[in-house]
Order: C-alpha cells, then sequence, then structure tokens
C-alpha cells in the first residue's frame, strides 16, 4: 500500500464526511481526493515524474495535506521544510535535497531560493466529481518501498540530514499505532505538530486511515496555548499526541480546570522525556483518558512504547516501554556486542520503520542496520525498556563522567522548577531551570550537592521563566549553550 491509498476505503464509506477542519471550515472526504488529484496532476505537468522529489515550504493547511497526498499519488517524494526558517536555510536544504520544485504559500519567494521554481500550493480550482474514478484510476508502477517523504533533522546543531522514507516504513508505524490506540471514524485528532516533525505523520495518515476527522491546530496556537484547549472543547477532540512542553504548558495554564478536556480519551507524547511528577499530574486531571509514550528517534518512526494504567509515582522513572511497530530492539556496547540484561546499552533498531537512509549534500547514505539511535537504555526484569540517556549526554567535566539527564532529574524533584536542562559550555557544567523567576539556584546547588556526586554539581545554575524552544517544540539548545557560554 501507498500513502495516499490509505484514504481509499473510507473515500468510498464516508465521502461527504469531513476529513480536515481548519480555522473553522472543513474538507470532506471526497472534497480531500479531489484536491490530491489536481495536486498529482499539476505535479506531473510541471515536469515531476515518478521518482522525483519536491519541497513544501507552506503553514498547516488542508491544501498542504492534499499535496502530500497527490505527490504520493504521483510518486514524488515530499519534504515539507519549516515554514519558520530562513531563506538561507531553505536554500541550503534544497541545495542538499537535491529539490529544484517548491510549493508554498508564501509571497515573494521566488528568487530567494536559488535556481528553483515556486509554484502556489494552494490550487484554485479543483477536479470535478471524477475524483473517485481518478483516484481508482491509478497505473502508475509504484511500490511500498519507493521513496514517500523525507524529513529533515534539525538544524540547530549543524547542517541538517535528509531523512529519507518510505511507503512501507510510514505505514508499518501508521497501522501499528491506530491499532495500538484503537483510532476510528469516531475520532477526531488535533494536529499540534508542524508537518516536518514526525509527529504528524500519525495525525495526517493515522486519521486519514480510520476515517477520523483532523482538526488543523490554530497557527498560534504553541504561542497561546489556550487557543489548543479552545479547540479541545470546541471540536470534541478525542485523540492529542504532541510534545511534553505543550501538555505541561497546559496543565500550568490550569486549561483542564472545571471539567475542560472531558473529550480526549487517548493522550500520546513523544519527541521528549515527560518528568514523572507533571505526568501524574496530567492523568489526574484527566482521569478519563488513556496515556500513551511513543519513543523513537525520525530515523526509526516509533519503536518503543508504554501505556501508562495509572499515574506515575513522582519518585519513580517512566519506562519507554517495549518494542512497537514490529521493531526488533537490542542494547549494544561500543564493541557491537549484546549487554546482559540489566546492562545500559546503546539502543539498536531493525524492522520496518527504520529509514532508507540520509541524503546529504555528497548524496544518499543508507541507513546502518540495525539502526544505533545514539539513546541508551537499560532492559528490566519484566522486559520493559528505561531510557538511560543520549550519547551526547554522557559528557565529562574536568575529568569525571557525567550524565546529564542524573542532573536535570535532581533539578526536577523541586516543586517550584517545571523544567531543567544540564549541558556543558566552555568545559563547565551549566544547568537551566524555567519556573519562578525567583527560584533560589543556592538551593538549587546544594539539592544537587545531596543527591549527585560532586562532580556533577552544575558550576552555575540560571533560572528563565521559560526555556527557548524550536517550530517543532524541542529545546533549541544552540541558544542556550549561548547563554550558557556568557554566563560562564
Amino acid at each position: 500500500m501507498l500513502l495516499h491509498e490509505v484514504m481509499s476505503e473510507p473515500l468510498a464509506e464516508r465521502g461527504n464526511e469531513p476529513a480536515i477542519i481548519a480555522e473553522g471550515a472543513s474538507l470532506s472526504y471526497a472534497d480531500l481526493a479531489q484536491l490530491a488529484c489536481a495536486q498529482a496532476i499539476r505535479l506531473q505537468d510541471i515536469g515531476l515524474t515518478a521518482g522525483d522529489r519536491v519541497a513544501v515550504i507552506a503553514h498547516k493547511s488542508p491544501a498542504v495535506i492534499a499535496a502530500f497526498l497527490g505527490a504520493a499519488r504521483a510518486g514524488v517524494a515530499y519534504a515539507p521544510l519549516d515554514v519558520q526558517a530562513s531563506p538561507s536555510y531553505w536554500a541550503m536544504a534544497l541545495r542538499d535535497l537535491d529539490i529544484s520544485h517548491v510549493l508554498s504559500d508564501i509571497p515573494d519567494l521566488a528568487g530567494t531560493l536559488g535556481p528553483v521554481s515556486v509554484h502556489d500550493v494552494n490550487i484554485k480550482t479543483m477536479l470535478d466529481a471524477r475524483a473517485m474514478e481518478l483516484w481508482a484510476s491509478d497505473t502508475t508502477e509504484r511500490g511500498p518501498d519507493d521513496d514517500a517523504y523525507i524529513l529533515t533533522t534539525s538544524g540547530s546543531t549543524g547542517r541538517p540530514k535528509g531523512v529519507l522514507l518510505s511507503h512501507r516504513n510510514a505505514l508499518a508505524f501508521v497501522n501499528w499505532a491506530t491499532h495500538e490506540t484503537a483510532l476510528g471514524p469516531n475520532d477526531t485528532l488535533l494536529s499540534v505538530a508542524p508537518f516536518h516533525f514526525d509527529l504528524s505523520v500519525f495525525d495526517v495518515y493515522g486519521g486519514l486511515s480510520r476515517g477520523a476527522r483532523i482538526v488543523l491546530a490554530p497557527g498560534a496556537a504553541t504561542t497561546f496555548p489556550g487557543l489548543l484547549i479552545e479547540a479541545i472543547e470546541t471540536h470534541q477532540v478525542t485523540v492529542l499526541y504532541t510534545v511534553p512542553t505543550v501538555l505541561r504548558i497546559l496543565l500550568e495554564i490550569g486549561a483542564f480546570a472545571e471539567g475542560a478536556g472531558k473529550s480526549l480519551r487517548s493522550v500520546i507524547y513523544a519527541g521528549e522525556p515527560f518528568a514523572p511528577r507533571p505526568l501524574a499530574e496530567l492523568m489526574r486531571a484527566l482521569p478519563h483518558a488513556e496515556f500513551f509514550n511513543f519513543f523513537g528517534p525520525t530515523e526509526t518512526n516509533v519503536c518503543l512504547a508504554h501505556r501508562f494504567t495509572a499515574p506515575p509515582d513522582p519518585a519513580q522513572e517512566n519506562p519507554i516501554g517495549r518494542p512497537a511497530s514490529d521493531a526488533a530492539i537490542t542494547l549494544l556496547d561500543d564493541a557491537g556486542k549484546a549487554v546482559a540484561r540489566g546492562d545500559i546499552g546503546e539502543i539498536h533498531v531493525d524492522g520496518p520503520t527504520v529509514m532508507k537512509g540520509y541524503v546529504e549534500a555528497g548524496g544518499f547514505v543508507p541507513a546502518e542496520r540495525p539502526y544505533p539511535t545514539g539513546d541508551f537504555a537499560q532492559q528490566g526484569t519484566d522486559g520493559t525498556y528505561y531510557f538511560r540517556g543520549r550519547r551526547d549526554q554522557q559528557v565529562k567535566v574536568r575529568g569525571i563522567r557525567v550524565e546529564l539527564g542524573a542532573v536535570e532529574n535532581a533539578l526536577l524533584n523541586t516543586d517550584d522548577v517545571k523544567e531543567a536542562v544540564a549541558l556543558v559550555a566552555e568545559n563547565e557544567l551549566v544547568a537551566f531551570v524555567a519556573g519562578d523567576l525567583s527560584l533560589d539556584t543556592k538551593m538549587l546547588k546544594t539539592i544537587c550537592a545531596e543527591a549527585l556526586s560532586s562532580g556533577a554539581v552544575p558550576l552555575k545554575i540560571v533560572a528563565l521563566p521559560n526555556m527557548p524552544r524550536l517550530s517543532n517544540g524541542k529545546l533549541d539548545l544552540v541558544q542556550l549553550k549561548a547563554i550558557a557560554a556568557k554566563r560562564v
């Protein structure tokens, strides 16, 4: 099966039912199929054929989802780029990904990206009612292992890489995730993640494959989180998949007080760890919802998952779960040998969700299998895996090995600390805490000294009102490192 084919059954059964809801307007499954067919024909008209690539630099809209589906139908791999990035970033990414055509809704973009052709992502005229016939008449020779889309890794830590995934890669995850969450035609998903972030794959293809309704969150929702709870209430959202930061902010502003959020039946988080204390508070605020932790880098989709049956104990750590999406998980040491159960090793993943490889300036680099994630874990006696930090989180400061995650956990055990980040700048350990600016950093140092070895106590602890974020909700480590360097 190919990505655009996931909505064939819902199209036949629920053609006039809403598929996409955005800014008060809705697009039915039949309308979406028409737009996708129009997008596919347009891509062919501008000279793209099966195996080519097209970039999408546009704000979230039904037209963009139709472009994704149309690209799949035309055999063209699409690459959604961060719409909040700079023209220089876009130009660099287009060169590296070898892309010469762009779909966009940004005015006056042509001429700023180098020798590429820019086309309006919005198609003004839909096809007629032949959409279902056109959808079924696809005769292009393609297979599930063909290129489907490219997601770029964050450019905050260096030159971004393009993660190339096939139709099989994506749908192996989507099929598992929709079954795990029992997604169905009565569900409404709130799409919070930007389309260049891998969380959106579940929103779009999971929702369309099960005949659900997909509500596109307002563009200002990340700046004004109250808009998210408004969307949840207005559309009676049942499934929410986002990063812990968004959930934590909603909790802090009291978004779920007085019975708000009762429509939610599944809350899924991914992208970063969720401290036990705020997760337990959120679960108590939404006792009717089931909670999932989906774990895995973009290169593997979701490879581990955990379903919570009760609020976690704040004094205990949250598991990252068991293998998901038919993934084969092994923990290996630095010599490439499997570690004994109970020992810490790097997570290596094999299976149908592992990417095809990287698209870089130098060309295509096939994925190593099993794929080394750079994440470390430990397997408990019951087979459940626990996160033990990333390779880049295990650092040496003045010759002493320090686990940055351990420093962060020590700080998070303080009631007034909402978020904590530890990093190394100028060869010194620095920690950032988010919360009340009146936080006593000397007291926090004392807490670290009591919980950690002397070498793991930060030289400086900096209090911020909020952590700086990238457009996908993840931490902006480059900005934090710049602040830390100045403080040191």
